[in-house]
C-alpha cells in the first residue's frame, strides 16, 4: 500500500484512552496512479484507482485500501483491511501492524472462504527529523507455504524518499528463488494547493526490481 495524503473527515469527538484524550477521526481518499506497482511488481498492467478509508484513535488505527484496474485485469483488484497501533518515543516512532490481503476477482477468489486471504504481520520504524530513516519488515503467515518475508529501508529527505526492499529467502509470493532484491527506487511528492482548504497531492517514482529486470516509472494523484 502507498503512502498518501488524505480529505480528513473529524468526528469530533474525544474520548479518554489509556488516561489520555485522543481525538478520534475518520480520514476518506483516494489516489489514481497510471500503475499499481507493489514491492517490486505490477499488479494489473494498467492505471489503478485505489479508495481508502480509515479511523483512528490515540495511536490505534483501522483501515481499508483497495485497487481497481481500469481494464477490468483481476490481478489488479484488490481489496485489504488492516490495524495497527503506533507509539512515539523520543527515538521516533514504533508500528505494529496486522493486513488481510484479498483479490475477489481472482478466478479462485471467495472472500468468505478462509483460503482467501493472505495475512501479513509487520512491525514498523519512522525516525526522527536528525534521523529520517523508515524500517518495515513483514511476513505473511496464512496461505503462504514459504512464510514470506520482506523488509524495506527508506531515507527521506524533505519531500525526496529513497528506498530498497528485500526479501531474505526463496518466496513464490515475490517469485524469487532465494534471497534477493525486488524493490528500489526514488519517489518525490509535492502539493498542489487549490485553495485553502483542499489541494492535490502529486507524486512520481522510478521503481526497479533488480531481481526481474522490471524498471517502472510511476505518476500518482491523491484527493
Amino acid at each position: 500500500m502507498n503512502n498518501k495524503l488524505k480529505t480528513l473527515l473529524a468526528l469530533g469527538m474525544l474520548f479518554t484512552l489509556a488516561g489520555q484524550e485522543a481525538y478520534a477521526q475518520v480520514s476518506l481518499g483516494a489516489d489514481f496512479v497510471n500503475r499499481y506497482v507493489w514491492r517490486g511488481a505490477d499488479f494489473g498492467n494498467s492505471p489503478s484507482i485505489q479508495p481508502d478509508i480509515n479511523y483512528s484513535a490515540g495511536g490505534f488505527e483501522l483501515g481499508t485500501w483497495a485497487a481497481f484496474a481500469t481494464n477490468g485485469n483481476p490481478a489488479g483488484t484488490e481489496v485489504d483491511f488492516y490495524a495497527s497501533y503506533t507509539f512515539d518515543t523520543d527515538a521516533g516512532s514504533f508500528q505494529l501492524m496486522l493486513t488481510d490481503y484479498t483479490f475477489p476477482q481472482a478466478p479462485e477468489g471467495n472472500y468468505f472462504q478462509a483460503s482467501s486471504h493472505f495475512l501479513e504481520a509487520g512491525v514498523g520504524y519512522g525516525g526522527t527529523e536528525k534521523f529520517p530513516i523508515s524500517i518495515f519488515t513483514g511476513m505473511f503467515f496464512t496461505n503462504d507455504d514459504d512464510y514470506s518475508i520482506y523488509s524495506e529501508v527508506g531515507y527521506a529527505v524533505n519531500n525526496v524518499e529513497l528506498f530498497v526492499g528485500v526479501t531474505p529467502a526463496a518466496s513464490a509470493l515475490y517469485a524469487t528463488d532465494g534471497p534477493a532484491v525486488i524493490n528500489t527506487g526514488i519517489t518525490v511528492s509535492k502539493d498542489l494547493p487549490l485553495t485553502d482548504l483542499f489541494s492535490l497531492a502529486l507524486s512520481g517514482s522510478v521503481i526497479a526490481n533488480p531481481y526481474s529486470d522490471n524498471l517502472y516509472m510511476l505518476f500518482g494523484i491523491g484527493f
